[in-house]
C-alpha cells in the first residue's frame, strides 16, 4: 500500500498535490490475453482500486501502428477511451460522459505497439509486483481540431464527436494545489501566462500583480479541472540476473499508472 507522506492513502479522484501524487490502490491484479482476425491483439488488465474492481481493456495493433486503452468509470474517475497512432504521431482521447474528444502530441515516454505487446504478453505470464509509479498530466484545451489535418484513424476513432487540441499543462513545475470543479462542462476562459489557463477574467491583472510583486517562483497556483481519468500499464524490460544474458531475462518491475485532468485553469495568488 502507498501512499503520500503525512497524507491518508487515496484514490485516483482525490488528488492533493499534484507535485506528489501517490496512490493506494493495487490490490490485484491479472492478465489474460487473446488475439483476433490476427492482426489485433486484445488484453484484459484486471485491477482492484481500493476495493473496486476495474477492467481495462488493451487493443494493440502492431500492423497499423495504433494502442486502443479503455477504461471504464470507477471511484468517481471518467471512463476513457484512448487512442495512440504512432504513424500520426498523435493521441486521441474519447470521454463518454461529455461527449466529446480530445486530440494531442504522442508523448515520447509512451511505448510502441511491439513493446506494448511484448509487455503485456509477459505481464501476463508473470507475478506482477505491486510497486505502483503515478505520473500526473493536466491538460488545457486550447481550440476545436481542423479535421482537415487529422489522419483517417483519428477521424474514424472519434466519429461525430467534437474533436478539440488540448495541451499538457505543467502542473509539477510550481506550488500547485488541484481540485474538481464543482460543474462539468467547457468554459470560456481568460488566457495568460505561459501555459497557464486563467479560470475568469480576473486572473490576468492577478498574474500580472503577483508576478510584479514576489515574482514567479513564490507565486502560488489553485487549479481546478473538469474531468479526471486514468489508466495504467506493466513496466517491464531487460535485466540481467546472475551476469546471464538480458535477452532471456524480460521482467515486469512494477506498475505505471497516468493520472490525467483534463479542463485545467488556474487563479493565482501572491
Amino acid at each position: 500500500m502507498l501512499a503520500v507522506a503525512g497524507e491518508t492513502p487515496h484514490s485516483c479522484p482525490s488528488v492533493q498535490k499534484a507535485s506528489s501524487v501517490l496512490v493506494s490502490l493495487i490490490v490485484l491484479l491479472s492478465f489474460h490475453g487473446f488475439q483476433v482476425d490476427g492482426k489485433v491483439d486484445r488484453y484484459a488488465f484486471n485491477i482492484v482500486e481500493n476495493g473496486t474492481s476495474v477492467n481495462e481493456q488493451v487493443e494493440v495493433d502492431v500492423e497499423n501502428q495504433t494502442e486502443v486503452i479503455r477504461v471504464p468509470q470507477h471511484n468517481n474517475v471518467d471512463a476513457v477511451e484512448i487512442m495512440n497512432d504512432f504513424d500520426a504521431g498523435l493521441s486521441a482521447r474519447r470521454l463518454p460522459a461529455s461527449k466529446d474528444c480530445y486530440v494531442s502530441k504522442l508523448d515520447s515516454s509512451v511505448p510502441s505497439p511491439a513493446k506494448l505487446k511484448l509487455d503485456m504478453e509477459q505481464a501476463s505470464k508473470q507475478s506482477l509486483p505491486d510497486k505502483v509509479t503515478t505520473k500526473t498530466t493536466g491538460w488545457s484545451v486550447v481550440g476545436f481540431a481542423d479535421r482537415l489535418d487529422l489522419p483517417k484513424k483519428i477521424l474514424d476513432f472519434c466519429g461525430s464527436l467534437p474533436i478539440y487540441n488540448v495541451e499538457a499543462v505543467p502542473l509539477d513545475s510550481m506550488n500547485t494545489s488541484l481540485y474538481r470543479a464543482s460543474s462539468h462542462g467547457r468554459k470560456k476562459r481568460h488566457h495568460w501566462y505561459r501555459d497557464y489557463t486563467g479560470c475568469s477574467h480576473k486572473d490576468g491583472p492577478m498574474m500580472a500583480r503577483c508576478l510584479k510583486k514576489v515574482g514567479i517562483f513564490r507565486l502560488t497556483f489553485n487549479c481546478k479541472y473538469d474531468t479526471i481519468y486514468c489508466y495504467y500499464k506493466a513496466v517491464c524490460k531487460h535485466v540481467s540476473r546472475n551476469g546471464l544474458n538480458p535477452l532471456n531475462d524480460y521482467l515486469c518491475t512494477g506498475i505505471s499508472h497516468d493520472l490525467n485532468v483534463l479542463g485545467v485553469c488556474c487563479s493565482v495568488t501572491c
